[in-house]
């Protein structure tokens, strides 16, 4: 008789999982920073003052003021092939460190001024896009795509943009533009972060550096550092799957993602998780 072989999943694949999406989603709902680019146009121009966000039914939207010297924003003539980055940096003050970014190829079709009204009755999008939307020259388009990539300290991951955008395999929107922390709340998140000492975040990268289970290296990598860097703890990114954090020590920059026990979907809860974060990982062995 053949033996029978039975596969185990990683936890931590599926962890990794949820966090490439949940990176993915706040950027697409308005974190970050878009530049978008028409490659059938010439002069092949990025539009980049860009406000962009989801629709409550999962809609990938960018609003925009029309400019001549810029043909992807004032094209009238059905949808346009495009190529779509966000690109989100660090909510640090020190340094400059580019966290994450998607990437995406698709169509974009700007809605008519008539249709726009129309359209955002329904579409529950965020003040400020409505308001580049409706201003005089504004407008507002829609991006359509089957794929995203992310690219973060972990590497590459292609993700379907129906999973990303929260959509049901049948139609319809299960979260919409629905993520936390969202583009305003993500400065109180990281004030949640600067309450912790450098000791507690250097025992956290510690613990995850000598096998803690609800940490992932995701890179480490040769660095120049300097005295204002030297010895410090960053933190990358802090959402409602985990903490990123980056040590910057002799001369090597380590990432680390420490993974909350369960998903955070407030303030208060993502406040508990990091106490919860830093009371185990600090009865971690070390190495």
């Amino acid at each position: 008789m053949e033996p029978v072989h039975t596969t185990v999943q990683d936890p931590r694949v599926d962890t990794m999982r949820a966090r490439s999406v949940s990176l993915a989603r706040r950027l697409l709902c308005g974190a970050g920073r878009a530049a978008l680019v028409a490659y059938d146009l010439e002069p092949l121009v990025e539009a980049r003052a860009l406000c962009h966000g989801m629709s409550a039914t999962g809609d990938l939207v960018v609003a925009c003021l029309a400019d001549d010297a810029v043909p992807t924003t004032t094209w009238a003539d059905g949808a346009l092939r495009v190529r779509l980055d966000i690109v989100k940096e660090a909510p640090e003050s020190a340094v400059r460190i580019t966290a994450c970014a998607v990437h995406l190829l698709g169509t974009l079709e700007w809605l008519s001024a008539e249709d726009v009204h129309d359209y955002l009755a329904d579409a529950d999008l965020d003040p400020r896009l409505t308001e580049l939307a409706t201003m005089v020259g504004g407008r507002l388009g829609i991006v359509r795509s089957d794929r995203v990539l992310l690219h973060d300290s972990a590497g590459v991951t292609p993700l379907p943009f129906g999973e990303v955008a929260g959509l049901h395999p049948a139609g319809g929107a299960r979260w919409g533009c629905r993520s936390f922390p969202d583009a305003e709340q993500e400065w109180n998140a990281r004030d949640l972060v600067g309450g912790l000492s450098k000791n507690q975040l250097t025992g956290l990268v510690t613990a995850a550096a000598a096998g803690w289970e609800a940490g992932v290296k995701l890179s480490s990598r040769a660095e120049v550092t300097c005295s204002h860097t030297e010895g410090r703890v960053f933190c990358v990114d802090i959402d409602r799957t985990g903490l990123t954090l980056m040590a910057v020590t002799l001369g090597r920059a380590s990432v680390h993602f420490l993974a909350f026990e369960e998903p955070a979907d407030a303030l208060d809860e993502l406040a508990d998780r990091l106490g919860q974060l830093v009371a185990v990982g600090s009865v971690q062995p070390t190495e």
